[in-house]
Formats: structure tokens, C-alpha cells, sequence
């Protein structure tokens, strides 16, 4: 592998049209956590250093008031040359952002400056690979390839701190809580590694690949597989607390999980690929409700209590549309025509959830007490929004553009 420091920036990319209407008042709060930003006229600095933002995966933003929610315009934009699969891990005023060749870039969101680049290794020809989502934690980036390789990274300087290679394919982005990495593999395991070295802890043998990323709530880790089973584990042990196959349960079906779970109300909340939606006792693993959009369904749930809102899940389909879904009963609050099949994940930040489309090409935003569209940008991503607290960072096919609100 190549590492070069840099103080130049990336090409520009491609020329951008931001659509943007404008938004009206409010407060804004978090699932499960207390509020992380400031009253004061300009909010502080909030990592979001892992898919999901927090180890629940909720894939939300609290704010105080509608700070960083539309009107926006473009600040910049900077181009990395290959597919952006996953949305970058933010931590300190830094973007760590990894492409489709398993280039990856860090990036100051002041000034959008490459501070390094690491580059995979160049025998590569430049041949696409698949990667998972990078983690930040205590200063240091982990990232996952498909062909096994899992590697840690001085989150400064980029150097490289360990490599390990697990023999199996990685689909699911690690997960890194006190000092400890989680991680799925297709050899139907889940594989606990000590974060500073290495080092495997534990390994939990599931009857299918786990394809899904594992997430974790009080002191237990929650994963599904790809033969429809989802479990609780025993974050220091890796012993099963509770596994419910929803295969054999109404409505059945034959779906697999590539949805990361969300935690929050009680719950532990994903989708089936069949587009089947299953809420979980996260205590007793029995199923709360189910929900069927009746297409298929790959990304994760946005989880999110807004005010003005009930607890909601905001979750994406093949059938053309994001669901607004009340997370206590499974019923369907509302949703919305997005134009094309909805590959990827939410986001919630303020009162403004975030979705995207490669048929239409564009990502919008729809405010989440109207149901109205208030932003569009023709940039289409997997996950297309992610924020430090003052900004945002939308993640399009190719290019990360960074998006601040307007004045007054």
C-alpha cells in the first residue's frame, strides 16, 4: 500500500445544481441521548465517526433549532474518482472518506484540505473493491475489504497500526465500543477483536453469512444474518442472549438481512431483503410488529424522534419510496414518491430526512414534520447525507460536497 501526505486538493467535481426550498422553525431532540449540541449562535463541533453516527446505528442528528436544516447552498466539492459506497467517518473537523478502490483520503471540512491519502496496494491496476464504512475511535480508523483484509490507521498521519486478514468476505462495516471491534463475515461468523492490536477476543458462529453491520446498546451487540435470523449477544463474552429466526414466524418469507439494525424505544429495528420490516423486543427478542412494502429493501433504518413527531423509523424500498413508519405500533405514518428504487440509508438531522435514487440521479430532503420536499441536489449516493453539527456532507455517486446553511 501507497501512503502520501498532501496539502493540495482533489479535482473539483462535477458541476452541481443545488435545488433548495426554503424551511420554517423548531427543536429538534435525540433517540436515547441527551443533547449534544449548543445553544449558542454557532453549534459546536459533533462527530459522526461510524455508519449509524452512534453505536444504536440511528443514522440521526439531533439540533437545537432548524440550524442545519434547508435552505443550504454548496461550499465545495472535491472529487475522489471512484464510487463513494459508504458515507465518510467525521471526528475532530476531519472527513475520512473512502472510495471504491479502497482509496482513502482525509479531508479538513474548513477548508476542504487533503491532509493524507492512503492508497491500496497499486498491483490493484486499479481494479474497483468492495469496502465497508470506515470507524474512527480514539484516534484511530479502522476499514474492511472484501477479500478479508481488516486494517487500522493512525487516524493523524494515516500510518498503518495493524493488519489482519480473517480469510472471508467483509460486507459489514466494524464497530468499534470500548476498546473492542465488531465485525460479520460471509463464514457465518461474528468476530470480536481487541481494537488496539488485533488481537480476535471471541468469535460467535451464526447459521448464515453475516452480511449486516453489527450495532450495540448496553453492554449487547445485535447482528442479523443472510438466512433471516437476528440476535443478542453478550458484548464481552459473544454469548447468544436471545436469537429470533423471523423465517419461521408471520409473515415468514424466505428474506435475509442486509440492513444494519437501529436500537432505540425498546427496540432493535431492521428490514429484510424481501422488504419485510421487523420491530424486536431488543430484552426478549420476540417480534414486536412487522411492516411489508412487498419489494425489496437493502439499506438501513433511519431512527429518530423529532418534535412534533412520535418516534419514527424512515426506512427505503425498491417500490420507489421512503416510509415514514410510527417505530412503537408498525404503522405507516407516511411516505413519499422519491422517483426510482431506493438503494441505500437515511438520514435524519433536524427536521429534515435525507434519501436518494440512482435512476433519478438526486438526493433530497424531505422535512419530516411536512412531508415536503425542501432540498434536492443532482447527486445521487447509498447514504447520502452525514454532518459535523455546522455543516453538511453530502456523499454523491463520485464527489463529497460540503453544504452549509444559508444567512439570515
Amino acid at each position: 500500500m501507497l501512503l502520501r501526505r498532501r496539502s493540495v486538493l482533489l479535482p473539483a467535481g462535477l458541476a452541481l445544481v443545488v435545488g433548495l426550498l426554503a424551511a420554517g422553525c423548531g427543536a429538534g431532540e435525540e433517540t436515547g441521548e441527551a443533547s449534544t449540541t449548543s445553544a449558542t449562535p454557532r453549534p459546536k463541533l459533533i462527530d459522526w465517526p461510524m455508519f449509524g453516527r452512534i453505536p444504536e446505528r440511528t443514522h440521526y442528528m439531533a439540533t437545537e433549532r432548524r440550524v442545519l436544516d434547508p435552505p443550504l447552498r454548496e461550499a465545495w466539492s472535491i472529487d475522489t474518482h471512484g464510487l463513494i459506497e459508504f458515507p465518510p467517518a467525521v471526528a475532530g473537523g476531519i472527513a475520512y472518506v473512502v472510495n471504491k478502490f479502497g482509496n482513502l483520503h482525509a479531508v479538513t471540512l474548513r477548508d476542504h484540505r487533503v491532509v493524507w491519502e492512503h492508497l491500496r496496494d497499486p498491483r490493484n491496476h486499479g481494479k474497483p473493491t468492495d469496502v465497508t464504512a470506515p470507524v474512527y475511535s480514539e484516534g484511530q480508523l479502522y476499514i474492511a475489504f472484501l477479500d478479508g483484509e481488516l486494517l487500522a490507521l493512525e487516524a493523524k498521519t494515516g500510518n498503518r497500526l495493524w493488519k489482519r486478514n480473517l480469510h472471508a468476505h467483509l460486507e459489514s462495516s466494524p464497530l468499534v465500543v470500548n476498546g473492542v471491534l465488531y465485525i460479520g463475515t460471509d463464514k457465518k461468523e461474528l468476530v470480536a477483536l481487541d481494537a488496539t492490536d488485533g488481537r480476535v477476543k471471541w468469535r460467535f458462529d451464526a447459521p448464515g453469512a453475516i452480511k449486516a453491520s453489527p450495532s450495540h446498546h448496553d453492554g449487547r451487540i445485535f447482528v442479523a444474518d443472510y438466512e433471516g435470523s437476528m440476535y443478542a449477544l453478550n458484548a464481552h463474552t459473544g454469548r447468544a442472549l436471545w436469537r429470533t429466526n423471523t423465517t419461521r414466524q408471520r409473515p415468514f418469507g424466505d428474506g435475509g438481512f442486509y440492513s444494519s439494525p437501529a436500537i432505540g424505544f425498546g427496540n432493535v429495528y431492521a428490514g429484510r431483503d424481501d422488504g419485510t420490516v421487523y420491530a424486536i423486543d431488543e430484552r426478549t427478542g420476540k417480534i414486536s410488529w412487522f411492516f411489508q412494502t412487498n419489494n425489496p429493501m437493502y439499506g438501513s433504518p433511519a431512527l429518530a424522534r423529532v418534535p412534533g413527531t412520535p418516534p419514527t423509523l424512515y426506512i427505503g424500498s425498491y417500490d420507489d419510496h421512503l416510509y415514514a413508519i410510527d417505530a412503537r405500533t408498525g404503522i405507516e405514518r407516511w411516505k413519499y414518491d422519491v422517483g426510482g428504487p431506493v438503494p441505500g440509508t437515511a438520514t435524519v438531522i433536524g427536521h429534515t430526512v435525507y434519501t436518494s435514487s440512482f435512476q433519478t440521479r438526486k438526493s433530497v430532503g424531505i422535512d419530516v414534520n411536512t412531508h415536503r420536499k425542501t432540498f434536492q441536489l443532482d447527486q445521487a449516493g447509498y447514504t447520502p447525507v452525514v454532518s459535523d453539527g455546522r455543516r453538511l456532507f453530502l456523499v454523491g455517486y463520485y464527489v463529497l460536497v460540503g453544504l452549509e446553511p444559508t444567512p439570515d
